[in-house]
């Protein structure tokens, strides 16, 4: 009788495991794949077509809360925006490079709770400027991402100052 208790009771924990572990890494996927999302529609090709490049501010607005909040002192740039002001940036930003390629590494993802997700991560842009200058800058970016209707957006997103001079 005792074994059969031990035997349950290793079961239940063993399925409260499996439950806990099938769902967060499912999340953590998830988050992870709005990063990638993000880097494939702010990149650009030199030879990006003007319908490719709506397509793509379209989706971007898809990513976003409807209030993310952006604070990035190495740009002057603070406040909450709506998605479309978002787009509005990246697009103007977009403009000023001929070739831009968006990536993110080391994403370190954690879950407060079930509706919220921490990234903290390193972007690096590199390209090529519309006057023919390399481009090439790395940040250290922490961000917050708040589940709507079954979907990860970014509410929050702002550069980490690593070290100052």
């Amino acid at each position: 009788m005792v074994k059969g208790k031990w035997a349950v009771t290793v079961l239940v924990i063993a399925a409260g495991l499996l439950a806990a572990f099938s769902l967060f890494p499912g999340e953590e996927k998830k988050v992870k794949k709005q990063f990638s999302s993000l880097a494939h529609y702010a990149s650009k090709d030199e030879e990006e077509k003007i319908l490719a490049m709506a397509r793509k501010m379209k989706n971007l607005e898809s990513l976003f809360a409807e209030s993310c909040e952006v604070t990035a002192p190495p740009y002057s740039l603070a406040g909450s925006f709506s998605p479309a002001d978002l787009v509005n940036l990246i697009a103007r930003t977009r403009l000023n490079f001929s070739h831009l390629v968006l990536t993110f590494h080391d994403l370190s993802v954690s879950f407060p709770n079930r509706e919220t997700a921490e990234v903290v991560l390193t972007g690096e842009v590199r390209g090529k400027s519309s006057r023919g200058a390399p481009v090439q800058e790395v940040r250290e970016i922490a961000c917050l991402l708040k589940k709507h209707e079954g979907e990860w957006l970014f509410s929050k997103w702002a550069t980490v100052e690593v070290l100052k001079r």
